[in-house]
């Protein structure tokens, strides 16, 4: 309880930001084939999804687009992809412009029962394979402590680009740096300069 007090009060948190190149492999459409299943675009709505329908229609309407990977009858992993132009939190005030040349992946989850076998991989594979024709690179930023989605974005080919650490006080941004190649800088400057190279 006391480390719940103190984290509202006073919360560090780091991360680390990764892409890679895109490969259209096949062809762009809703239902990609994978090794072990198929990747779905979902457009409805289900009861037994983890969201509100509420939630679910925002996230759509601010652009973001959910893909299942479906092994069997079941959905076994999901993604929300952000596509181009779309602003999006990174951590506290961190936030990101998804470039016209790429898509952000982020809310990833994979059902208890299905973890470990690799089906995380699978999905983020069709997504940077098959998902965007205009994209030249497949953008996401993971938690440095979610050790299991490290491996599986570095097994899947993510390489990062920086690391970054922000801090805030009682709801209020302290800092914000990211590291890249060494050298600390302001992290808002890093995301920016991802949707915007100089």
């Amino acid at each position: 309880m006391i480390k719940r007090w103190l984290n509202r009060f006073f919360e560090v948190k780091a991360g680390i930001m990764l892409a890679q190149p895109t490969t259209l492999s096949r062809a762009c459409n809703d239902n990609i084939p994978t090794e072990n299943g198929v990747l779905i675009r979902t457009s409805q709505y289900r009861e037994t999804m983890p969201w509100r329908e509420l939630a679910f229609d925002q996230r759509r309407l601010e652009g973001h687009t959910l893909y299942e990977l479906w092994v069997g009858e079941q959905p076994v992993c999901y993604g929300w992809v952000a596509e181009p132009g779309t602003r999006v939190g990174i951590l506290h005030d961190l936030h990101l412009r998804v470039p016209d040349d790429g898509f952000y992946i982020w809310d990833c989850a994979t059902s208890p029962s299905a973890r470990g076998k690799g089906y995380f991989c699978l999905l983020l594979r069709a997504l940077v394979e098959g998902t965007y024709p205009d994209a030249r690179q497949a953008l996401v930023a993971v938690d440095t402590g979610n050790s299991a989605s490290r491996r599986a974005l570095q097994k899947a080919g993510f390489q990062p680009l920086f690391r970054y650490i922000s801090a805030r006080m009682m709801g209020r941004s302290l800092f914000s740096l990211a590291i890249r190649k060494g050298r600390p800088a302001p992290a808002q400057a890093e995301f920016d300069g991802i949707a915007d190279p100089r």
